[in-house]
Parts: structure tokens; sequence; C-alpha cells
């Protein structure tokens, strides 16, 4: 009898056996991973949405990519602590080079600023989406792709996820109580034209219509007067530890709209 052949198919047999448990036990702690994520994760669904009345609440994506939270979800409640966050127009620690650089063109271009009263008494405003028909504020996952919109004295300033910049106002005019023209000079839109269509005075909603002197069409977008802000809800894209992909929303019937002024 060959001993040596007996011996290496026990030593097969055996290794084959303890490749087998050291595979359950690999399955099984990885099924125990997965478990103990997933009770973090609503934990921590919890956690973020515990002030907020589950009612007001509508999840339109709740995952989990590379073990982190990644949710997008529609906050009906007017008190909502995300409102805030895209209401931000204070010059931050990087916002004023930004700033300074967009009005030192005007200066090297011979624009001085004209100092006047802004026509418009609406004078902040946010970006606004349409979603599924209804129109929303929305939260992003990345800051980069926020826009806001101010009016002051002299400038009309783009706040752009790079940092503000300045507009000089070189004249404007009011067409009637829903409608303000300004003629504008800037850095990046040498020149300007933008027209305020206030399509709803109540919820302070109006369509902006930008001709550039470099482009041949009109741009039309959504913009909401930021002290109204909350006669909408709004969509939070929830990534508190990296970023995800942004909501996809649909485009405006502008026509539509501006027929309803």
């Amino acid at each position: 009898m060959d001993w040596s052949c007996l011996s290496c198919c026990a030593f097969n047999k055996h290794s084959y056996t303890q490749s087998v448990i050291n595979t359950n036990v690999v399955g099984n702690l990885l099924k125990t991973l997965r478990t103990i994520l997933t009770i973090l994760t609503l934990g921590l669904v919890s956690q973020v949405f515990g002030q907020t009345n589950q009612k007001d609440t509508t999840f339109l994506l709740k995952e989990t990519v590379d073990g982190e939270l990644h949710t997008i979800f529609i906050d009906n409640n007017k008190s909502s602590k995300f409102y805030p966050d895209i209401l931000d127009f204070k010059f931050g620690r990087f916002d004023k080079e930004s700033y300074t650089s967009s009005l030192d063109y005007l200066k090297e271009n011979n624009q001085p600023l004209i100092k006047k009263k802004p026509l418009i008494p609406l004078t902040t405003w946010v970006t606004l989406k349409q979603y599924k028909g209804q129109l929303y504020a929305y939260h992003p996952c990345d800051f980069l792709f926020h826009f806001r919109q101010s009016i002051n004295d002299t400038t009309f300033i783009d706040w752009t996820g790079e940092g503000p910049v300045a507009n000089k106002i070189v004249n404007s005019k009011k067409i009637d109580s829903k409608t303000y023209e300004f003629h504008l000079v800037g850095i990046y839109d040498k020149e300007q034209k933008l027209t305020i269509h206030i399509i709803d005075n109540k919820k302070g909603i109006a369509v902006f219509e930008q001709l550039s002197s470099n482009a041949t069409d009109k741009r039309y977008y959504l913009m909401i007067a930021a002290d109204k802000i909350k006669s909408v809800p709004i969509i939070v894209n929830y990534c508190p530890t990296q970023k995800q992909m942004e909501l996809e929303f649909e485009t405006p019937d502008y026509k539509t709209m501006l027929k309803s002024k």
C-alpha cells in the first residue's frame, strides 16, 4: 500500500475542509458586518432626521456607498435646519479674493461703480429647481453647484461655488411692477442684459432672462427671493462624508411661466 498517497489524500481532504470552514467564516463575518453597517446607517438616519417630523420627509434615495450614508429627500418642514445653509450671503475666508478680483477687472477697464439705490425691492435670490413638475429649493451635496445672486447699490453679484463675482450695474430700469431690467458689465460676461420677470409675487418666484454679448441665444433660469424661500419645500442631498452625484432636475417651461405673469 502506498502510504504516501494516503497521507497526501488525507492532507488534501484536511486542506479542503479547512478552506470550506474559512470560506464560511468569512461569509458569516461579511454578513455580520453588513448587518452592523445597516444598523449604524439606520441609526445615523434617525439621528439626522430626529428633529424633523417624519410626515414632512419624503425620501427619494436612501443608500450606503462604500459604507457611507447618502440620502436625498424632500423636506416640507418650514423650520428645516437645511434652509439656512443655502441662504448664506456672508463673505467667507476666500470670498474676498474672488470679489476683489472682479472689482479690479472693472477698475482696470475704466468701469467706475455708480452708486444708486436698487429699483427692485427683492435684492437677494437663490436658485430654484423643478422636480416632477413641482418647484423646490435645493440643498446640494456639493456647494460648488449652488448659485445665488444679490443686488446692492453698485453691483449685481453672482455667488458661485468658486466665490462671489461683482458685475457693474451700468443702468437699470423698472419696466412694470413685475419686470426689471439691468445692463451689466463684468469679468466673465463682458456685457449682458438681465431681465427679472416676477411670476409669483407672493412666493417671490422669478424667471431670470439673460442675454450676453458673446451669446446668440437667451438663457433662462428660475430664482426665488431669499426672504421667501420657505414658501417652497426643500430637496436635500445629504452626503456628510464624501461627494455624491447631484439630483437631476427638469427644464421648466419658461414660455408658459412668462405668460402667467
